[in-house]
């Protein structure tokens, strides 16, 4: 687990200051509490959303200015819930019940925020008298409630718009709360996040004061609807969260929305189409089957397919087609050893007499200088690479038995991505073994989906382009595919190939990554947690509010992907070896990292975007 230094700054300050003071106070809104909305009016837009009423947020807006009028007519330091709904229409104020249904709305938003409620249960355990100090046109009541919920009660709750006074005009309401706790201002500490409010009207007043900044968290520039608001906002409630590392975060943050997003659409669009059995194609599919099972919706039978583009094409391999298959079994293969050249196809090397005579040997870096005569020794392998071909095609025949699918089925073929190449292998290979009506289904693809339809000769149907994505941005997608790949893995390695056990099981063939020092398993473990908690946050909410937005789960994802942060460069760009096929142990092909501490293979294709922030960052440090 890392914590932010950030983080770390305030709590060692808080802690500092604790043993000066007999009592703390704390901001609530977007302090001790924050909402799971993108930003704070968005509120009055799933209120709109759930009267009907499109322009809600500005009538309510136009109301409370008008709210602020009548109040300094009448002579208050603060507004209340009343002087707003007062100025509403009467059948919309009616409607939204007079406020209550407002109040209820900002129940289900808020969230305890991890951080500072920490620094609540410090003091407490300290025996430090809380009170709870919020600028506020909400009743106290509200925050009675609120504190129940989550059982974080204060023993004093100074709220604006009962005692008629303000932190932010003139820090009136710190008085208040000196008098109500009996003490002199020094021996108040106050926390909140507004460096008006909370701080220089804090420190105006004599109290100790502490400036809390939340995470930062970067979002792509889009209009949003009420569920993208929701959705973006529980979103970034993950940055909060103290008990996790940054993959978690990740996980949480992009993977969540994008799959929730994707797996609601498999699912309508399956049924759309008549499918009768989705095929959840590993690695990628791994996660995405999990929760489909666990859905409340998931209508259509699904299976988890061991496979890859590897072992479909090894399965698809024979004596007619071989000589054109030769070309993919060096695919990706610049750069990598023979060794690593047969391991990865799952047969034993010669020995090195026999290498030694043909002018080889296992370390021998494969490349366009030596590609041809490689080509001819993997031809002449012909008869140990057909028979593994042959063990492959009788295993995958008895894996797609075992998960009972019948000739003839109408099968969604579910797949990240990007070109159609694994779903063509797999057609092939099906070929006078199980025919299945197959149609793939996909996050994203390299090019329009009708033109790889055509000259592939595939159904296929693209998420990001049935929901909104445009063809540039669809086209970054795939070029910086690596990343959007973090979110779809598996804690189990590469399908390479099937061979059948003893007992006439299905065994799968498994190529690791090479060179690798640090778990990746690790790494998919914590990406895959934050995405399964993200998931069941959500879902937590769905029977009240449409939270799924594909939209926002791209761009989100997008952002990412194509824009990301120096923080974002940092923690992503130093993976390297990622993708078992094209790895070795000879080097390292990081994301977007020129590491010093070992000899890597730029590789900037991998991630464009993250090499083109990596090469202007050292510009700058080069300024």
């Amino acid at each position: 687990m890392a914590i932010s230094q950030r983080y770390l700054t305030l709590r060692e300050s808080f802690r500092a200051a604790l043993p000066q003071v007999q009592a703390v106070s704390f901001d609530v809104f977007d302090t001790l509490f924050v909402r799971t909305l993108h930003e704070p009016e968005a509120l009055f837009d799933v209120l709109g959303a759930r009267l009907g009423v499109a322009d809600f947020r500005q009538q309510r807006s136009a109301a409370q200015a008008k709210g602020f009028q009548r109040m300094h007519r009448d002579g208050r330091g603060e507004i209340n819930l009343a002087d707003i709904y007062d100025h509403l229409p009467k059948a919309l104020a009616k409607a939204a019940t007079a406020g209550e249904l407002e109040q209820m709305l900002e129940l289900d938003m808020l969230r305890v925020n991890p951080e500072v409620a920490e620094l609540f249960h410090e003091a407490r355990a300290q025996g430090k008298q809380i009170a709870w100090t919020s600028d506020m046109y909400l009743p106290e009541s509200f925050f009675h409630t609120l504190a129940d919920q989550h059982n974080l009660p204060p023993e004093h709750f100074l709220i604006s718009s009962a005692c008629g006074c303000t932190k932010r005009d003139d820090g009136a309401l710190f008085g208040v709360l000196g008098e109500r706790l009996g003490l002199a201002p020094e021996d108040i500490l106050h926390v909140g996040d507004n460096p008006l409010g909370d701080v220089q009207r804090a420190r105006e007043r004599g109290l100790q004061a502490l400036h809390y900044q939340p995470p930062s968290f970067v979002a792509a520039s889009a209009a949003l609807t009420p569920a993208s608001a929701i959705g973006l906002g529980l979103a970034r409630y993950g940055s909060y969260q103290l008990a996790t590392d940054p993959w978690w975060q990740l996980g949480w943050q992009f993977g969540g929305p994008v799959m929730l997003a994707f797996l609601d659409w498999i699912q309508q669009r399956a049924t759309q189409d008549g499918v009768e059995r989705i095929l959840f194609v590993a690695r990628d599919g791994f996660l995405l089957h999990e929760l489909h099972q666990q859905a409340a919706n998931s209508q259509i039978e699904s299976v988890y397919l061991r496979g890859s583009r590897v072992s479909f094409s090894l399965a698809a391999l024979n004596e007619n087609n071989f000589t054109t298959h030769v070309p993919f079994l060096l695919s990706g293969a610049e750069g990598i050893t023979l060794a690593d050249l047969f391991v990865r196809i799952g047969i034993e090397l010669p020995d090195e007499r026999v290498l030694h005579d043909l002018g080889l040997h296992d370390h021998v870096h494969i490349g366009p200088e030596n590609q041809s005569h490689i080509e001819r020794f993997l031809c002449s392998m012909r008869p140990s690479i057909l028979r593994v071909a042959r063990e492959a095609r009788r295993g995958l025949h008895q894996h797609l038995l075992e998960l009972n699918l019948q000739e003839g089925m109408r099968v969604a073929f579910v797949d990240v991505g990007w070109s159609g190449t694994t779903q063509k292998a797999f057609m092939d290979a099906l070929h006078e073994m199980l025919p299945l009506d197959v149609a793939g289904y996909y996050l994203g693809l390299s090019a329009p989906a009708h033109e790889l339809e055509r000259t592939k000769g595939l159904r296929m149907r693209v998420f990001a382009e049935e929901t909104g994505v445009s063809p540039r941005l669809s086209l970054e997608l795939y070029r910086n595919r690596a990343v959007a790949e973090l979110f779809f893995s598996a804690p189990h390695p590469t399908t390479i190939g099937y061979r059948t056990g003893p007992h006439g099981q299905t065994v799968f063939v498994e190529d690791t990554e090479r060179g690798v020092n640090y778990s990746i398993a690790r790494v998919i473990e914590s990406i895959n947690t934050g995405i399964r908690e993200y998931v069941l946050a959500a879902n937590s909410m769905r029977p009240n509010y449409n939270i799924s937005n594909p939209a926002m789960a791209m761009n989100n994802l997008l952002q990412l992907t194509v824009e990301p942060t120096d923080e974002q460069i940092e923690l992503v760009g130093k993976l390297y070896n990622w993708d078992a096929w094209a790895s070795t142990a000879s080097y390292r092909i990081y994301f977007a990292s020129n590491s010093v501490d070992y000899t890597g293979k730029q590789k900037p294709d991998l991630w464009p975007a993250g090499w083109n922030k990596v090469q202007s960052m050292e510009l700058k440090g080069n300024h």
